[in-house]
């Protein structure tokens, strides 16, 4: 069932077109001309990125790496250990958390252009762990 879920959404979102083949297929200076082209702007609307140098943006481009979630799929956990930040170029998330009372709580909706988890990328003692379940809607 989750696989024909899975199915029905990647349809539904590329139309069959196998994006990551089609940019494989491409010498590696065009992929990164189009990588920086499409991304740049996306990167621009994060509030922690929207002040930086171009150059440095066209750097950050290059160094993400897509990743696609199923509607109900969570993307990290409370108290896992965070290694990434995850920037929303589709759809939604929701950020829930337990209250002291066991209730499931959803704290945060985010969007396109929005982001989370860098807090657990400065490095600050006692931050690296996610204090919010984010789940795509």
């Amino acid at each position: 069932r989750k696989v024909k879920k899975w199915l029905e959404y990647s349809w539904m979102r590329t139309q069959g077109a196998d994006e990551q083949s089609l940019m494989d297929a491409l010498p590696e200076r065009l992929r990164a001309r189009i990588a920086i082209q499409i991304h740049v702007k996306t990167l621009k609307k994060v509030k922690i990125f929207e002040n930086c140098e171009h150059g440095l943006l066209c750097e950050l481009v290059l160094k993400l790496k897509p990743q696609i979630y199923s509607p109900g799929d969570y993307i990290c956990r409370i108290g896992e250990i965070g290694k990434e930040m995850f920037i929303i170029s589709h759809g939604k998330v929701e950020c829930i958390i337990t209250t002291g009372t066991g209730e499931r709580k959803t704290v945060a909706v985010l969007v396109a252009g929005q982001s989370f988890g860098e807090i657990a990328l400065l490095g600050v003692e006692g931050c690296s762990r996610r204090t919010a379940d984010v789940r795509y809607e």
